[in-house]
C-alpha cells in the first residue's frame, strides 16, 4: 500500500494511567483515563502513563510513531515507534498501547500526542498540563 492510500480510521485515543491485557480474553482495560496533568512545581515529571489508539481500515505491515508535541512552543518532545506492526484485516479494529515513563514537562500549557503510520498522521490527542 502506498503512502497516498494510507488512510486508517481513529476510532480512539486515550490517555491513562496503565492498560491491562487480560490473558485469556485479550480485552484490555484502560485504568485511569485522564486529559489533564496537575503539577505544583516545574520542571515536572509525570511518572507513567499509557496511550491507546484504535484504528482500522488499513492492512499489513507498518511502523507507527507516537509523538508529543509541545503546542505552545511549536516542538516535538518525545517520539516513541513500534516497527513493523502487521494489521491483519482492515475490517477490524486494531489497538496499539504506547507505555510512556517519566515524561518531562517543563511549563504548564498544551499539548498533544499524535500516532502516525509510516509519516502520515492519522490522530492526535490534546491535553492540558495545569500548575
Amino acid at each position: 500500500m502506498t503512502q497516498q492510500a494510507l488512510k486508517p480510521i481513529l476510532k480512539a485515543m486515550l490517555l491513562c494511567d496503565t492498560t491491562i491485557l487480560e490473558e485469556g480474553s485479550r480485552k484490555r482495560t484502560l485504568v485511569g483515563i485522564f486529559d489533564r496533568i496537575r503539577a505544583t512545581k516545574y520542571p515536572s515529571v509525570h511518572p507513567a502513563m499509557s496511550v491507546y489508539v484504535q484504528f482500522r481500515e488499513i492492512e499489513g505491515k507498518f511502523d507507527f510513531t507516537l509523538e508529543l508535541v509541545d503546542l505552545d512552543e511549536n516542538k516535538s518532545m518525545h517520539r516513541a515507534v513500534i516497527q513493523g506492526f502487521q494489521v491483519q484485516e482492515r475490517s477490524r479494529d486494531c489497538e496499539l498501547v504506547f507505555n510512556l515513563l517519566s515524561v518531562k514537562f517543563d511549563h504548564p500549557g498544551s499539548y498533544e500526542f499524535r500516532i502516525y503510520v509510516n509519516d502520515f498522521v492519522f490522530g492526535q490527542k490534546s491535553f492540558e498540563v495545569l500548575g
